[in-house]
């Protein structure tokens, strides 16, 4: 099979930027074989950061579709690059894309439709509906976490044992721990090398209940003890704003430090004696794998698929949703005792490891896709496609020295 002849493939979503969705699908397109894959990314409205995602890499097609209650309209729009493109899958993901990319593909003729559920979901009645109607016009629904599947079955009526999940993988050549990236934080950014900080990175949106923190922090300020907050993460529309007044509000602006958009997220994890993440939802959050990966214990919130990442008292603490008060008492347990952070963090890094490898998340990915293409074109594969059908791709974490790994 000649690379014209390769299994063509098209990301249906409404951005491109930094957040974990968008990440977990930029890593899954750079890193499957394009040998045997010819993938692009077809965005609907916008992308934002596109220096940090080096997206030249990618074949991009951006529509710049204006937000609104046009579903037709866009479905007919969709169908006809379809058509032109001749794609074998599409692939499209969460809410967003859901009705217009299905029912464009269906238009098309596309022979594979595949969706993917990523985290928070709509709810309402008419949403329920619909995505109930929609999944079942897919050949494969995909989930990032077990626990969202379960939640997605049970709330909208579907049957669980049509949902798949794959869960977000990480590339541990790109996260691990380092004393020296840790001491390049800290001087960067004017911490003392003996600052017990406490790190988030993630945008200042709603959803990830920023203010639930800001109170942890007053309470621990009440306290009397010694530490500082690393907020890494941009503002979406006003919220800047608003996190910097409540900020003011409680009177935490010495213990706070908004560092903004930072490419070198690794970086930033090493920096930190603890991450902790307090979104209201989840679905597979790269971010705190990441933080597994370069050795960081996790404090975060026991929602979505997070039960799914850490391990309550072994690899960090989950604290139940918007409670502040025990989001504080479990960051004093870290601060006061080094070797529960030491131990935490090397366990979770080896949980990372054995579970949340970037190869397996690319080779169940890969799988899906060949599966369904085959089934449903009944032609041949590309050569490489039977040793991912057989599981022989996925190869074992990395042996190289972590210093290495840097360079």
């Amino acid at each position: 099979m000649s690379m014209k002849q390769r299994i063509k493939v098209a990301h249906i979503v409404n951005h491109v930027g930094p957040a974990g969705k968008e990440k977990g699908i930029i890593k899954l397109v750079d890193h499957q074989d394009d040998r045997i894959f010819d993938i692009h990314i077809v965005v609907l409205n916008h992308i934002s950061y596109p220096d940090a995602l080096k997206l030249e890499r990618f074949k991009l097609n951006l529509l710049e579709i204006p937000p609104g209650n046009q579903i037709l309209k866009t479905a007919r729009y969709l169908s006809k690059i379809f058509r032109e493109e001749d794609y074998h899958i599409i692939h499209t993901h969460s809410w967003g894309t859901l009705v217009e990319g299905v029912l464009g593909a269906k238009l098309a003729g596309s022979p594979v439709v595949i969706h993917g559920e990523h985290g928070s979901f709509p709810d309402g009645f008419p949403q329920r509906v619909m995505q109930n109607v929609v999944w079942r016009l897919a050949d494969r629904i995909l989930s990032v976490s077990g626990i969202l599947a379960d939640k997605l079955a049970e709330t909208i009526g579907f049957p669980r044992g049509r949902m798949e999940v794959i869960l977000n993988g990480v590339d541990e050549t790109l996260f691990f721990p380092d004393p020296d990236l840790r001491k390049d934080f800290r001087e960067r950014f004017d911490f003392a090398e003996d600052d017990f900080i406490i790190g988030a990175i993630g945008r200042l949106f709603p959803v990830k209940n920023y203010p639930m923190l800001f109170r942890a922090v007053r309470l621990m300020k009440d306290r009397g003890v010694r530490f500082k907050v690393a907020i890494v993460g941009g503002g979406v529309g006003d919220m800047e704003d608003v996190a910097k007044e409540l900020i003011d509000e409680l009177e935490i602006g010495d213990h706070i430090h908004m560092l903004g958009f930072q490419k070198e997220v690794n970086t930033m994890l090493n920096g930190f004696d603890v991450f902790t993440l307090t979104s209201f939802s989840e679905g597979c959050s790269n971010v705190i794998q990441e933080a597994m990966f370069a050795g960081r214990p996790v404090v975060a919130t026991r929602v979505g698929g997070n039960p799914e990442l850490v391990t309550h008292n072994e690899t960090g603490f989950l604290v139940e949703s918007d409670n502040h008060e025990q989001l504080a008492d479990r960051f004093m347990d870290l601060l006061a005792n080094p070797d529960m952070r030491r131990r935490f963090g090397e366990k979770g890094r080896e949980r990372g490891l054995a579970n949340f490898s970037l190869n397996k998340m690319v080779q169940l990915y890969s799988r899906a896709y060949l599966e369904e293409y085959r089934r449903k074109t009944g032609k041949p594969l590309p050569p490489g496609s039977e040793e991912i059908l057989a599981d022989k791709a996925i190869q074992p974490p990395s042996s190289r020295p972590e210093k290495i790994l840097r360079d």
